[in-house]
């Protein structure tokens, strides 16, 4: 800011010589001396720098002094840096854990110390701006009252020129307003969205209307057209066009008396509330600032109007805080009440932080913009324009991702139907990990938005951080890392999708229980070697020596070999197991002594389900032999007893009967080949054993030979062929009887020792 004011001085010398006095004045106060100009001379020196800003030739040579003198600070500064990071470089293997507290110390010490000197040069610059109108007051700047008389008669005109059209416009469209508002109010949103626009549309061609009715009525007068317009009538007219335009923003974003065409979540009063404020603000600081402001710097001086600016801008933001304060209840319950009627709860979460600290964001947008308007009085304009309207784009972008993550964290990842029906655990999969990613990936989003706020307004400087060699280091680091990890996760959804799409039964192709049981142990190694790479890879992205931990893996891996031999016992014979496809995934075995279905095998143990229902964990080493009822083929052998007078023939046939009436029903392609008999293999107490055999698919044995049981004893019974069953005799001890008549009595009927049949016969007890 000194070397500005320098330059702007010395540069005005050059053009005007006899403003030498100023120029001492103006040094001599920035270098902290005693002024040794007087009024006159700082009131000529001001008059020659407006005339210089006022050339373009002359202020485009000013601009082009200023930068040459940006460029030779700039490479000052550069020189001073270099040779303090040699002389850093040369000792900084002296440096110690006290140093390096010392050199943070005094860090934050310059940091507090820069603070208050941008504190003492803020208030300097204020009481600077305030000390033009001591000068007036005291008389020893002289105010040209005819110059002033004539620069009020000619603003004043061309702007009662330019409302006077401006309000006959708009008189002729207002009576069409009240037909689009009723359309609006029975239409969807997108009439009220045409209509909205074209409302908008209309009341800036009113502006546009009444903007050149000023510039016709400038033309028409005072001079005529060969003079043309003049500073004052344009700078009116210039602030008549903003003032308007800002006018028909604020209206497009409350509409006021138009609730049918309103989008923010404001009733009538409020939405009416807040445009009066807020246009009357307007009104303030656009005629203040860019209107008030040049005319006394023209008509008085320049001291004058740095002074006005001052006053204009430190009201109006003081009115601004006291609206704050005042709607700071109000704002929150409304904001709080509608938060609540949105559905998700992330909305409703950041829009009640938002109503909590919404006075703190506007007292600190008002801060930034008053200290703005002080320190660069000159391009203040400017530069609020651009921080509010990129901070306004960053923030609605940040918040347009955030919601667009959160909708495909709460809704998920929808794949197309084609895809799920070949793969259909592959959305399941991206559901279960995707969210994550977007939460991590959200969260810097937020931190991203807040850093480019803090760049725009110039808090940090974000982006030159990042272009020096730590940040792009930071970021090359933490991005590989990141990159590694994206990629390992593609690789195990890649991994995964084919192992899934090879375990798909498809035509003409049909998945055994080996390779069901293959794949899934490739699956399950897989992921871990992929996890285990990954976050190795990750870590050495990152800076973190992985040499010690691949080592002491190694250590530990060693260890739990010496002190865990059944677990690596487990783990062999389960891997030889697999070789000689001993055991699947979904066989009925007996293992170890039981015998069930396996749901699940691992590198270590096996997983079994009896016929109760009752899981076992049986691990490997534990297995000496594996009983598998699911190779190949099975047979159900059917052993029949017959009573002792039955013919046998008949029996047989019986038999052959009920296998034909099997083949019959849904069992019919279970079976393999003919019904096998083998004959009578038994002669037993109380019948004849007859076995046959039926040959099936593995694991239809015991459906096939349940039906079958079924059918025999149907065809038996439709036969009058005897199934035979344990009988009982029994001998009362009653009154001698003759011997004759007890053998009589029990022919035919053989005796059964009850004691030898035990509670195990089964049967109903027949006594005699």
């Amino acid at each position: 800011m000194r070397t500005f004011k320098r330059s702007l001085a010395v540069f005005a010398s050059l053009i005007f010589l006899g403003i030498q006095c100023a120029v001492a004045q103006t040094a001599g106060t920035e270098q902290g001396t005693a002024p040794v100009g007087t009024p006159a001379d700082i009131q000529q020196a001001n008059e020659a720098l407006i005339r210089v800003l006022n050339d373009p030739q002359s202020r485009a040579a000013l601009i082009e002094l200023l930068k040459e003198d940006r460029q030779t600070a700039t490479a000052a500064d550069g020189d001073k840096l270099v040779s303090s990071g040699s002389e850093t470089s040369q000792s900084g293997s002296l440096v110690d854990a006290h140093a390096l507290n010392e050199n943070v110390a005094l860090r934050i010490g310059e940091y507090t110390r820069t603070l208050a000197d941008d504190a003492g040069y803020l208030f300097e610059q204020a009481m600077r701006s305030l000390n033009g109108l001591a000068l007036v007051a005291q008389g020893e700047i002289a105010i040209k009252w005819d110059r002033v008389g004539e620069i009020i008669q000619q603003v004043s005109f061309v702007l009662v020129a330019a409302y006077a059209g401006f309000l006959l416009t708009r008189f002729g469209l207002v009576r069409f307003y009240p037909r689009l508002s009723s359309r609006a109010r029975y239409g969807g949103g997108l009439t009220r969205s045409f209509i909205l626009v074209l409302t908008t549309i209309a009341d800036a061609v009113t502006v546009g209307v009444g903007w050149l009715v000023g510039n016709s009525a400038a033309l028409a007068s005072f001079g005529g057209v060969d003079t043309g317009v003049t500073l004052q009538e344009s700078l009116a007219l210039n602030a008549f066009l903003i003032c308007g335009m800002t006018n028909v923003f604020l209206r497009f974003i409350f509409a006021p008396g138009r609730p049918e065409l309103r989008f923010l979540p404001f009733v009538d009063t409020a939405a009416i509330y807040w445009y009066r404020r807020l246009r009357l603000f307007m009104y303030w600081m656009i005629y203040g600032v860019f209107l008030a402001v040049p005319l006394a710097n023209i008509a008085v001086s320049f001291v004058l109007g740095n002074a006005l600016r001052f006053l204009i801008v430190l009201m109006g933001m003081l009115y601004l805080c006291d609206l704050v304060r005042r709607n700071r209840r109000r704002v929150h319950d409304g904001t709080a009440a509608y938060a609540q009627t949105l559905q998700t709860a992330l909305a409703r979460k950041s829009l009640t932080t938002v109503a909590n600290a919404w006075h703190l964001a506007a007292y600190g947008y008002i801060s930034a913009v008053f200290i703005i308007w002080v320190i660069r009085p000159f391009d203040a304009t400017t530069i609020i324009l651009r921080a509010t309207g990129l901070s306004i784009l960053t923030i609605m972008a940040g918040i347009a991702l955030s919601l667009v993550m959160t909708r495909a964290i709460k809704g998920g990842i929808r794949l197309p139907e084609d895809l799920n029906r070949t793969l259909p655990a592959l959305q399941s999969r991206l559901n279960a990990f995707v969210p994550r990613f977007l939460k991590i990936i959200r969260f810097v989003v937020f931190v991203a938005t807040v850093l480019l706020l803090l760049e725009i307004w110039g808090v940090m400087s974000v982006i030159d951080w990042l272009a020096s060699e730590a940040g792009v280091g930071l970021l090359s680091s933490y991005g590989s890392a990141f990159l590694v990890l994206l990629i390992a996760f593609m690789l195990w959804l890649a991994v995964m999708s084919w192992v899934d799409l090879r375990l798909q039964s498809r035509s003409g192709h049909i998945v055994t229980a080996r390779e069901r049981t293959l794949f899934q142990l490739f699956r399950n190694a897989s992921t871990v070697v992929i996890l285990v790479m990954a976050l190795l890879l990750s870590l050495s992205e990152i800076g973190v020596d992985i040499g010690p931990l691949i080592a002491g893996a190694g250590v530990v891996g060693l260890a739990i070999s010496f002190g865990a031999q059944t677990l690596v016992k487990d783990i062999i014979t389960g891997a030889f197991i697999q070789i000689e496809n001993a055991i699947n995934e979904g066989d009925v075995v007996t293992v170890a002594g039981i015998t069930g279905t396996v749901e699940g095998i691992t590198v270590r143990s096996l997983r079994m389900r009896d016929v109760n229902g009752t899981t076992h964990i049986i691990p490997f080493s534990s297995v000496d032999m594996v009983s598998n009822f699911m190779r190949g083929f099975a047979y159900h052998v059917a052993l029949i007893g017959v009573s002792y007078d039955t013919d046998i023939t008949q029996a047989k046939d019986a038999m052959a009967e009920a296998f034909r009436r099997l083949q019959e029903t849904d069992h019919g392609p279970k079976i393999i080949g003919d019904f096998e008999m083998h004959g009578v293999t038994n002669f037993g107490a109380s019948s004849i054993d007859i076995r046959g055999r039926i040959k099936t698919v593995p694991g239809e044995q015991w459906g096939v030979g349940r039906a079958y049981n079924e059918f025999v004893k149907q065809v038996f019974d439709e036969q009058k062929i005897e199934i035979p069953f344990p009988q009982v005799t029994y001998h009362a001890a009653t009154p001698p009887f003759s011997e004759e008549a007890s053998k009589t009595k029990s022919a035919g009927k053989p005796k059964v020792d009850a004691a030898a049949l035990g509670n195990d016969a089964p049967g109903d007890d027949t006594g005699t």
